[in-house]
């Protein structure tokens, strides 16, 4: 699961003018691979550091897109509020110059990413952090974007290290293998079909909304469904897109990825999928999913999550909101965005150099933990 982030920016954007002071660090994880890190601070001292979890695949503490680095965007947003942020490159992977992702990836050292690998690796960083006498009092939040949020809050459950807060942003609330079965069943792809045509909410498209109007619309209609007629993608023939459509129109690919998965194909799914390794699929299908490891954990959980996000429902969120109030505990914080994806909007800095929302709110929380 990743976070899909909007590049398609037609050359509006220029690269982003930094609003703080970065420093590289090499860090030797505890079997002695060597990865870089990097430390954005504001310009003056801080009392909290935020360090971010990727999502799934291969990430640099850039991220970088070609026009802007995802992470210099979180970096200024933080270091705004006095906050610093902490991000690596994952293990295996350093910065690249080769679109679209910017990244090297050695197979052998990238094979042993794992959420309890990377829980490790992440425990390690954060003790590097602490020897530098700037951080040692300081606050730590562990900001656990898409498959971030299961390692986060792995570290939190495992006790290892102190830690203040966690920050989740894009909910994983189930164990993987089902999150992956539910995106690839249709149901993801009808919550992002939903947010772009359905005008009257009733989780439904007509001919009428889907045939609407609008250069945006266009688009949507170009790359999501090639221009097909509407009667074409209305595959049960009742009159409405919905999710029993797009259900159908997906059968095949689900049953070919998950037949992949159950044999072993990481060459299939590297090259057709996502950039993850079988033993990764292997570890996360095992593992606990968070809506039972959080109720454990009890320093305070701030949850960020879009209401439109097609990778994990938002209605996951209700849910272990639900199962924190049956226990009696009450250190979990739920923040729904309407009319956020994913990303929590992300595309609104790309276009029009803003924060969204979502982001905004993630932003202030962090400087009022």
């Amino acid at each position: 699961m990743r976070i899909i982030v909007l590049i398609t920016v037609l050359g509006l954007m220029m690269l982003q003018a930094q609003a703080f002071e970065s420093e590289i660090k090499e860090i030797t994880l505890i079997d002695g691979e060597k990865i870089d890190a990097r430390i954005c601070l504001p310009d003056k001292p801080i009392e909290t550091i935020v360090v971010a979890i990727h999502g799934t695949g291969p990430y640099t503490y850039l991220t970088s897109r070609g026009k802007f680095n995802y992470y210099d965007v979180l970096a200024e947003g933080f270091c705004e509020q006095g906050v610093g942020f902490f991000s690596y490159n994952r293990r295996g992977v350093e910065i690249g110059e080769n679109p679209p992702w910017f990244d090297k990836v050695d197979s052998l050292k990238y094979a042993k990413y794992s959420p309890r690998q990377e829980a490790e690796d992440v425990e390690t960083m954060i003790r590097f952090l602490r020897k530098d006498k700037r951080f040692q009092n300081c606050k730590v939040i562990l900001y656990g974007i898409s498959e971030g949020t299961i390692i986060a809050s792995m570290i939190a459950d495992r006790g290892n290290i102190k830690i203040d807060a966690l920050f989740l942003h894009g909910y994983a609330h189930d164990n993987m293998y089902d999150i992956i079965k539910w995106q690839n069943a249709g149901e993801g792809v009808m919550i992002m079909i939903r947010s772009i045509f359905d005008t009257d909410g009733d989780n439904a498209i007509s001919k009428e909304e889907y045939e609407r109007e609008g250069s945006s619309l266009s688009q949507y209609r170009k790359s999501l469904f090639p221009n097909m007629k509407f009667e074409a993608i209305d595959v049960v023939k009742d009159g409405v897109l919905d999710v029993k459509d797009i259900k159908k129109m997906r059968s095949a690919y689900e049953k070919l990825l998950m037949g992949k998965m159950s044999a072993c194909d990481g060459t299939w799914i590297w090259n057709n999928y996502v950039r993850i390794t079988v033993g990764w699929l292997h570890e996360h299908f095992a593992l606990e999913p968070n809506k039972s490891r959080l109720l454990r954990i009890d320093v305070p959980i701030y949850i960020f999550h879009g209401a439109d996000d097609a990778n994990v429902p938002a209605s996951s969120v209700e849910d272990i909101n639900r199962r924190f109030e049956v226990i009696g505990k009450t250190n979990l914080t739920i923040n729904i965005f309407e009319k956020h994806n994913h990303d929590l909007n992300f595309q609104d800095w790309i276009t029009k150099k803003e924060y969204s929302e979502g982001l905004k709110a993630l932003f202030k929380t962090a400087k009022g933990i």
